[in-house]
């Protein structure tokens, strides 16, 4: 039986340590309202400051100093077609430290219902906008 070296030991439990989770406020602007995010390596929760706008919940990826995050709604139409609905998040981080801005993009299609599945109908290009995230603190 091979040993486990104390350091390596040590690394295997250290590692989920050091994964940090962050709660942000985000300013007022006319898009998104305000509110509050918080988020870790793979997830992101985003709470507006407006009461009719649900939380959105996104499941992300970090690589190095930028987190992709994206949720989708897929909803069928009336003629039997698909529609498409994502919401995609790049969030930038600081050198050893909380995220420092999102850039946000809603890209959406509509497929229509084929012999052999489906084929892209229309596409919506997605507008991109970026807004700071302030006041950072670490859990």
């Amino acid at each position: 039986m091979k040993l486990i070296p104390p350091l390596a030991f040590l690394a295997l439990f250290a590692s989920p340590a050091l994964a940090q989770t962050w709660t942000c406020l985000v300013p007022y602007d006319e898009v998104n309202g305000g509110g509050s995010l918080t988020i870790n390596d793979d997830r992101l929760d985003f709470v507006s400051n407006w009461p009719h706008r649900k939380p959105e919940i996104m499941n992300c990826i970090r690589s190095g100093l930028t987190s992709e995050c994206m949720s989708a709604q897929l909803a069928t139409t009336r003629d039997g077609g698909l529609s498409l609905f994502a919401k995609l998040y790049s969030v930038t981080w600081q050198d050893d430290g909380p995220p420092m801005s999102i850039t946000t993009r809603q890209p959406s299609v509509i497929f229509k219902d084929h012999e052999d599945g489906y084929a892209m109908s229309e596409a919506f290009p997605a507008i991109a906008y970026t807004f700071p995230v302030i006041d950072c603190t670490t859990d």
